[in-house]
């Protein structure tokens, strides 16, 4: 701030009052802004003291679960808007596993570079999770309309499965008891553990003749 005043400074015997004015208004009312506030206060955690902080003040439960989604691009389903990102992030890694922001061995639910106690505890409670092909946008659609070019609509860069992203997440809650099973769905699958069991009993014999009993079946 200080070296941008010394700079304007200079400039002030070429504008008129009425011209700064006007950009001294334009500037306090854009960084007073709730977007603005919001970007920086989010962005001090990029930084080591705000990571550490971060950290320090998180609190997590050690029973609870935690789960990640994550992915590694290819090049024919990547948005031509992450081109430049992802091939920089493979020039800096050293790898080209990334989903073009977050590396596949950094996408992980508990901090890595900041070891303390929360950390710990994230750690033990991480379920993990297994790589998908896809890119770091992958969730979005209507959000990223106005980036989409005619490379991103030819190769349907955001039309996968959107609701991939959910259903690990809601995996581990309802195996942990988190998300309690719907009665019916406990015992159709109670059900199908048995059958599977006992189909597992059958010797080959039994099993053939049952394979050739279905098939005159269809056919009647």
């Amino acid at each position: 701030i200080t070296m941008a005043e010394a700079g304007f400074k200079y400039q002030q015997g070429y504008c008129s009052r009425a011209f700064i004015s006007s950009v001294l208004e334009s500037l306090n009312s854009a960084m007073d802004s709730s977007g603005f506030q919001k970007f920086i206060g989010g962005a001090q955690t990029f930084l080591p003291d705000g990571n550490r902080a971060f950290w320090r003040e998180a609190q997590h439960l050690p029973h609870v679960p935690t789960t990640v989604l994550r992915g590694v691009l290819e090049e024919h389903t990547t948005p031509e808007a992450l081109d430049m990102v992802s091939n920089l992030l493979t020039k800096q890694s050293g790898s080209a596993h990334h989903d073009s922001q977050v590396h596949m061995y950094d996408a992980v639910g508990h901090p890595v570079y900041t070891i303390n106690r929360n950390g710990r505890v994230l750690e033990k409670s991480d379920m993990g999770g297994a790589v998908q092909r896809t890119h770091h946008w992958s969730p979005l659609d209507e959000e990223v309309s106005f980036v989409k070019t005619k490379r991103d609509i030819e190769r349907a860069a955001f039309e996968c499965a959107k609701d991939r992203h959910v259903f690990p997440w809601v995996d581990v809650n309802a195996r942990f008891g988190i998300i309690p099973y719907v009665d019916e769905w406990v015992a159709l699958a109670r059900s199908k553990s048995k059958d599977g069991a006992d189909d597992d009993n059958q010797t080959f014999e039994e099993k053939e003749e049952e394979d050739i009993g279905d098939a005159v079946t269809e056919k009647l």
